[in-house]
């Protein structure tokens, strides 16, 4: 057998780490007899791909005392470790390395500290590098344009998106899925609507798995079902993730039974499948469903999460199932302040009103307008006006322009004909300047092959 030099060695270490086994990687990666950058850079590199930034950052620094001077691909890969972390503070430790390093920051080195500062809530700091860059690719300008989303700046996001000449499948999809991250799900389908025109540009499972969450989120199910038809015909694979969004849109559109289809038909199933599922069952009062999906859940050895209860007991509280609910909660080994409106939703409903009373004066975390709205809702429901008042007063508080607070403590004084209260709810309502949403609704009707949706939203103020 030929002797081993260091290229050898650092073939079959850049090999073992991209198989993931990083172990036997770093095992060969110490017995090295020398070691060049490019040794360095194989097992930094596959820690980064494997979740593992801590070790990477670990082994960079042993790499810096050891004499070894990083080159460009090495500080991609270490800028990459830090911002999967999310340190600021970090980040500005690493730049101060880079610049006394004095090593060329070519374009990838600028994107990949446009991503790192993004992630670590700098997005000034991005901005002015993507400023500074004379030769921008894709990649660069897509960074960006996901630093302003992950910024919450969508505005910015999409001004920087129709600068660009050159857009790729990566450009639409990252512009897209920030609209349906940030709520803007009409967006997300007008921009989809335009690179479906587009000759030179197909839509894949990201595209259609973003799109097709945005129909979810607004209920149309008829153009949703075109975008399920689309993947099909052209057969564009979905990984676990795009079933999830199957499962999501259907769910949240109330198409139980194909919900189900998807969820028994996928190859395999996460936290997430279980959660949209179980959410929609919630929303319909399916509660002796959703119990067999949690046991299913636990059995196929997948730990529910704070989502997984919510939806759980929710559905208990649409059925009914008190006894249950209590059972549920006591399993829930993190209670959060949603947990505990839930509680008061499902002790609401069955009119244990001084129960709810009880429960949240031992609340551990401070309630929020969920806890107060789920109890003026049940005081509403069962006549007790003390309550509703009690916890009005902590709504107006705590969301002072949400009209439908104002309007559930008024139907109660109407229905006991107290009419001057009815009278100073109104007056008050006129001097914040309150808005009363009268409807909303999605418009959706298809002509010549394809689906238009149209929204429609009456505010009015109260006279």
């Amino acid at each position: 057998m030929p002797e081993r030099n260091v290229v050898s060695w650092t073939v079959m270490v850049s090999g073992l780490a991209r198989a993931g086994e990083l172990e036997e990687a770093r095992r060969v990666f110490e017995l090295m007899p020398e070691r060049s950058v490019v040794s360095w850079n194989a097992v930094l590199s596959g820690y980064v791909k494997n979740g593992l930034p801590d070790e990477c950052l670990f082994l960079f620094n042993k790499m810096m005392n050891s004499g070894v001077r990083p080159n460009e691909t090495s500080w991609v890969t270490v800028i990459s470790a830090c911002a999967s972390k999310g340190d600021l503070q970090l980040a500005r430790t690493l730049v101060q390395q880079l610049e006394e390093s004095r090593v060329n920051l070519n374009f990838y080195v600028k994107t990949a500290l446009i991503d790192m500062y993004a992630k670590c809530g700098c997005l000034e700091k991005a901005s002015e590098m993507f400023a500074t860059m004379k030769d921008r690719n894709s990649v660069t300008w897509n960074a960006m344009i996901s630093a302003y989303i992950r910024g919450g700046d969508v505005q910015s996001a999409r001004k920087l998106f129709n600068r660009m000449h050159a857009k790729d499948v990566i450009s639409w999809n990252t512009m897209i899925s920030g609209y349906v991250q940030h709520g803007q799900w009409t967006r997300a389908i007008e921009l989809f609507k335009e690179i479906s025109l587009l000759n030179n540009m197909k839509p894949d499972e990201f595209t259609m798995s973003s799109v097709i969450a945005a129909c979810g989120h607004l209920g149309i199910i008829e153009f949703g079902r075109s975008l399920v038809d689309y993947i099909a015909e052209n057969r564009i694979p979905l990984s676990l993730s795009g079933y999830n969004s199957l499962i999501f849109f259907y769910s949240r559109c109330g198409s139980l039974e194909e919900a189900k289809k998807i969820f028994e038909e996928m190859p395999e199933r996460d936290v997430f499948s279980y959660n949209s599922l179980i959410s929609g069952l919630a929303a319909n009062g399916n509660g002796y469903e959703v119990l067999k999906l949690l046991k299913k859940m636990k059995n196929d050895g997948i730990e529910p999460d704070a989502i997984t209860y919510i939806g759980t007991l929710t559905a208990l509280s649409h059925s009914g199932q008190l006894d249950e609910g209590f059972r549920v909660f006591a399993m829930i080994k993190t209670l959060t302040v949603d947990h505990y409106a839930c509680m008061v939703d499902l002790l609401g409903r069955a009119g244990r009103l001084d129960e709810v009373m009880s429960l949240i004066s031992e609340m551990p975390v401070k309630p929020h307008s969920g806890v107060y709205g789920a109890l003026l809702n049940a005081s509403r429901i069962h006549k007790r006006v003390d309550l509703g008042e009690f916890a009005a007063k902590e709504l107006f508080e705590l969301e002072p322009e949400n009209s439908g607070n104002y309007i559930l403590l008024s139907n109660m004084y109407a229905s006991n004909r107290r009419w001057e209260e009815v009278e100073k709810l109104r007056k008050m309502m006129r001097e914040k300047g309150v808005l009363k949403t009268v409807g909303s609704s999605w418009l959706e009707f298809s002509r010549e092959n394809s689906s238009v949706c149209l929204w429609r939203s009456i505010t009015l103020p109260i006279g």
